[in-house]
């Protein structure tokens, strides 16, 4: 048994914001505890590898249940394993969002006025944020295409305005992924990091939070915190253990053996992710975009002078834009890769091809993430109703449309030969239907807000629980038009200034 100030659980993009800051910023003693391992492997460092770690020990390779509008399909969820969480393996996009998303929270505190200097701290402080260093000159074309088929011309897209076109700004440092386990976990003699430790409960007595039973190495271990528990465990991570224990819907958790201590009907509900369907064309003669990264030249160029094809993020370019002519804010992002998004990350030699994602922003459709076993080893059911609301497919047909618009212009149009998908003469919502995935986005399953039947308050705290906090993209009342992984790191900032303004005076 051991004890400190305080309990992190999950070393992911807002965990690790939360450990860090409460280290280095008090001298309260605290514990972060993650499932997976050490973040120092090529496939974390190396920007463009990222899609080699899902479905490794690195991923908790997630899977939805049967999306009822997209076929009956099982649809994969990837997310970090590893120090740095999903900052560890996803994208690199560094997009905030819109002013309009954090000011129609309508939450004190998190207003966009509120939010922006947080994300000025980050971004001059802990965490490096570029342009992708060597795009290819395809990247270039599609945001030249973009801007002269009527695509704002803004070299920063990264929000509160976001319309435009531009190289994609990213998390990357000299060539490497630039992960928040990076960023935020220095070597502090307070800080205590627990690598491949299973969270197992929270330990909740009359009525407060006072740490928590995890296994490592097939034993189990109890962790005491004095002042506050705080768990980033993720979308479905954290939804999870809050009902293994007792924190959920009373009548589910009844259900599947838990015994409930609060009955908050909202936990697990609420699921929102952003849609994503691509479009995909074969490139004319003489191109060749990111097709022949396995040559070993490129990994040559990586590891001599952290340069070449390697230090691509995958998706080199954005455009934001507008689906309808009455959108308040951009709905939809355009992910351009000069690769075939079909492709399988171990397949080796790939054709030419280049890919355009279209990512909404604004779904309505929602889900849950509800447990099916009192044993937190068991993954939880990840319902996300992908589509099930008409208005989201009609978006990304029209945004599948406008792609065409750009792509039949120059300097793009002459680079590429024909659609491979949807194909010219195919159903696009058929096609949508049949390939859509999410952005792998997961947010809302523990929402912020003022009413009494929100999960949490204004301040992350969970109701009905004394001395425990939610940090993570689970927090986020609706989902931003954002890659989420900004937001996230922005609520590990902001759950560590609450903690730090409320750190008892012997932990400062």
């Amino acid at each position: 048994m051991t004890a400190y100030d305080f309990i992190v659980v999950g070393a992911g993009s807002a965990g690790c914001a939360v450990a860090g800051r409460l280290a280095t910023e008090s001298s309260a003693s605290v514990q972060l505890v993650e499932a997976g391992g050490s973040d120092r492997r090529l496939t974390t460092r190396v920007p463009l590898l990222a899609p080699m770690q899902y479905g490794t020990s690195l991923d908790w390779a997630y899977v939805t249940e049967p999306e009822p509008a997209c076929g009956g399909r099982r649809i994969a969820q990837p997310r970090g394993r590893v120090l740095g969480g999903c900052s560890a393996m996803n994208g690199m996009f560094w997009v905030k969002g819109s002013n309009l998303d954090y000011d129609g929270w309508r939450l004190p505190g998190w207003g966009w006025d509120d939010v922006a200097p947080v994300f000025a701290r980050i971004e001059q402080g802990p965490m490096h944020i570029t342009r992708s260093p060597f795009p290819d000159e395809l990247s270039h074309r599609f945001v030249a295409s973009a801007r002269a088929s009527g695509v704002a011309s803004n070299d920063d897209v990264s929000g509160p305005e976001l319309d435009g076109a531009a190289i994609t700004p990213v998390n990357i440092h000299k060539g490497q992924r630039w992960s928040t386990a990076r960023g935020y976990l220095g070597h502090c003699n307070n800080l205590t990091v627990v690598t491949k430790a299973s969270v197992d409960r929270v330990i909740i007595r009359d009525g407060r939070a006072v740490g928590i039973e995890y296994r490592r190495r097939g034993r189990a271990h109890r962790a005491f915190a004095d002042q506050e528990v705080v768990l980033s465990a993720g979308a479905f991570g954290t939804p999870q253990l809050l009902q293994v224990s007792g924190i959920g819907p009373a009548d589910h958790l009844r259900r599947v053996g838990v015994t409930p201590l609060v009955d908050s009907r909202r936990v697990g509900q609420g699921l929102a992710d952003h849609p994503l369907t691509w479009a995909i064309w074969s490139l004319a003669p003489g191109h060749v975009g990111l097709a022949d990264t396995a040559n070993p030249k490129w990994l040559l160029q990586w590891l001599l002078r952290r340069g070449g094809k390697l230090t691509s993020n995958g998706g080199e370019a954005l455009a934001h834009i507008r689906s309808t002519l009455d959108a308040p804010a951009c709905d939809v992002q355009l992910i351009f890769t000069p690769a075939d998004a079909r492709a399988e990350p171990r397949g080796g030699r790939l054709a030419p091809a280049l890919s355009v994602g279209h990512s909404y922003w604004t779904p309505k459709s929602r889900g849950s993430v509800l447990i099916r076993s009192s044993d937190s080893a068991v993954p939880p059911a990840i319902r996300m109703n992908l589509l099930t609301e008409r208005e989201d497919v009609e978006a990304l047909v029209r945004a599948v449309k406008r792609t065409r618009e750009i792509m039949a212009t120059e300097p793009i149009a002459s680079a590429v030969e024909r659609e491979l998908q949807p194909g010219a003469a195919a159903d696009i919502e058929a096609c949508i239907r049949n390939t859509a995935k999410t952005t792998s986005h997961p947010a809302c399953s523990v929402a912020m807000g003022n009413d009494a039947d929100s999960p949490l308050d204004e301040k992350l705290r969970v109701r009905g629980v004394e001395s425990l906090r939610v940090a993570d993209a689970s927090a986020l009342p609706q989902i931003p038009r954002a890659n989420t992984n900004a937001p996230s790191i922005m609520i590990g900032e902001r759950c560590a200034d609450f903690l730090l303004a409320d750190v008892s005076p012997g932990a400062i």
